[in-house]
């Protein structure tokens, strides 16, 4: 049976995902108190897998075997970090305006509208949707390409000369460029509440900026199945129109036109519209029932509240007549006076409701020969355009930013490399209790004495002689603690090691490990140490297999270093 799993239902998964991490009240947008760390989704990153891959250069795609996904990273896990709310964003794949390139214009109708390239960033690290690309330009040509670059932060639709018509989406503050702009996504977000509350105050300006957006739309009935854009497809040839000013004594019915072209012949424009382009009737106006050569007066319909003024603009062109499911739109063509073609159309009033909606053209084609127009409504999204970003963009993407800087209070190895991340949800303490710290150190750790000098190698492979428990060297730090992953209890041993668990590490007081590296000429270091009595084996702060593990990337071996830090960008697809 056909089914479709919608991009809206993608876009659902990344919002829950983003909202786990930190639940807020949707009516007064405050956080919810959660003592026990139960209802907000504790979420770590962590690096893990210190020793090579076949090919280090390629790493293998991880699989989702319960042998990986429930066991093996928890074994090679080195250390964990807490992503916070903050520290989480929706993103979009990263489109920079270019000059003289060619964007997608917005529609209702393409059912691959997000692999388009139909929204921009720009330098000023505005976002901009492009909802009209071939409109006639400033030099009386039609658009293509974009060569004028879409500025400002308002609330209305942006004309460029180039013959683009941009929407103002949001604008990405400093902070936010920092954490989450990479080189192929950029950050997107809702920012009002259901009630109206501004979510992302820390935000500033920018986050004001969108909010204005978001509030204009709602402002004006939520936008739903509005028309704002008519896109002119064939632009035709032959219709009768003009622009000028009126002249004499206008009623609020009737005008005399004085337009460069005002020799119609006796009601050749009859059925055409007039809109009035400046004055206290600006974008007012009617359809033409009678038009006198002689006189040059133009009858109309319905009349105005008022009488336009003399020196008023106008323009003439044929009727725009919008039909479909909704109710209330209303457009306005202005003509080629040479061609003939439909040069513009302007939405008057952009309606509701419309899931579909096609125009028509009413004009007095009596002894003309009219090439007829192709207009097509655009029907916007529910709420608006600029209503909500992450939904209009396409925010299926989810970015995840930690910051580890340095070595993290020892917790973070700045001695050896890792080649794998993730994101494990809800992981416990090694004490059962619900993790909530910033960082965690996931390594079994062993404190020594009785070194012999020779000093541990990252990776190499070390040996218990009571447990027979074997494990990867981490990092030798201080000449006497060393910290293990990977560790594996000995499966023929009978002695209860550090975690209660036969055949791993012990040092009580009646047994230490001598912890040595294989010899020199058997491809290890030759270290040996034993443990410093009892407790001196600890195992990592996370209970281990607790909690989920959400998210595996497996990478190239990543170095670092006492001095370095580093943003680790995990990019979710959902």
């Amino acid at each position: 049976m056909p089914a479709l799993v919608t991009n809206k239902f993608r876009i659902h998964n990344a919002k829950q995902f983003v909202e786990a991490f930190d639940e807020v009240s949707y009516t007064s947008g405050g956080t919810v108190t959660d003592s026990s760390g139960l209802l907000n989704t504790n979420m770590y990153l962590f690096i893990g897998k210190t020793t090579a891959w076949s090919d280090d250069s390629t790493p293998p795609s991880p699989t989702d075997a319960v042998a990986n996904t429930h066991y093996e990273h928890w074994r090679d896990m080195i250390a964990a970090k807490k992503v916070t709310s903050s520290d989480v964003s929706h993103v979009v794949p990263r489109k920079n305006w270019t000059n003289n390139t060619s964007y997608f214009a917005y529609t209702h109708q393409n059912a691959d509208l997000f692999s388009q390239d139909f929204y921009v960033m720009t330098d000023e690290f505005n976002i901009y949707k492009c909802l009209a690309n071939n409109d006639t330009t400033s030099a009386g040509a039609v658009g293509t390409t974009s060569t004028v670059k879409p500025t400002g932060t308002g609330t209305s639709l942006i004309k460029t000369a180039d013959g683009y018509q941009w929407k103002f989406m949001y604008q990405i503050s400093a902070a936010d460029a920092l954490k989450f702009v990479t080189p192929n996504y950029i950050p997107v977000q809702t920012v009002r509440r259901g009630n109206g509350y501004l979510a992302n105050t820390n935000d500033s300006s920018p986050g004001q900026n969108q909010y204005d957006v978001e509030t204009a739309v709602a402002a004006a009935g939520g936008g739903n199945g509005a028309i704002e854009v008519i896109q002119i497809t064939t632009r035709g040839a032959g219709y009768m129109g003009e622009v000028g000013t009126v002249s004499g004594s206008p009623t609020t019915s009737s005008v005399t036109i004085s337009g460069a072209t005002s020799g119609f012949q006796n009601d050749q424009i009859v059925n055409s519209d007039i809109y009035f382009t400046s004055g206290t009737y600006n974008g007012k106006g009617g359809t033409i029932t009678d038009y006198n050569h002689s006189t040059k007066a133009v009858t109309f319909t319905p009349a105005l509240a008022g009488a336009p003024t003399n020196g008023d603009g106008y323009a003439i062109g044929p009727k725009v007549v919008i039909s479909g499911d909704g109710q209330g739109a209303n457009a306005r063509a202005t003509v080629n006076t040479t061609t003939g073609g439909i040069n513009a159309v302007a939405i008057v009033d952009s309606g509701n409701n419309y899931s579909n909606a096609t125009i028509s053209i009413v004009a007095n084609n009596t002894g003309l020969s009219i090439t007829p127009t192709s207009l097509t409504p655009i029907v916007g999204p529910v709420g608006g355009h600029g209503g909500d970003a992450v939904k209009e963009l396409g925010g299926y993407y989810v970015l995840t930013n930690a910051r580890l800087e340095y070595s993290e209070s020892n917790n973070f190895t700045t001695n050896n490399d890792f080649r794998k991340v993730g994101i494990v949800a809800q992981p416990e303490f090694a004490n059962g209790d619900v993790a909530t710290s910033s960082v965690a150190d996931q390594a079994t750790t062993i404190v020594l004495k009785s070194w012999n000098g020779t000093q541990y190698s990252a990776d190499e492979l070390i040996t218990g002689s009571v447990s027979g428990a074997t494990g990867r060297v981490v990092d030798f730090t201080g000449n006497n603690t060393l910290r293990l992953t990977d560790v594996i209890p000995a499966g023929n041993s009978t002695t209860l090691g550090f975690d209660g668990i036969m055949g791993t590490f012990i040092s009580n007081a009646t047994h230490q490990d001598t912890i040595s590296a294989n010899t020199t000429g058997a491809g290890g270091s030759g270290a040996s140490a034993t443990a410093n009595g009892a407790g001196a084996v600890t195992g990592g702060d996370l209970k281990k297999f607790s909690g989920d593990v959400l998210y595996v990337e497996n990478r190239s071996p990543v170095t670092r270093a006492s001095d370095q830090i580093e943003d680790v960008k995990l990019i979710i697809e959902f």
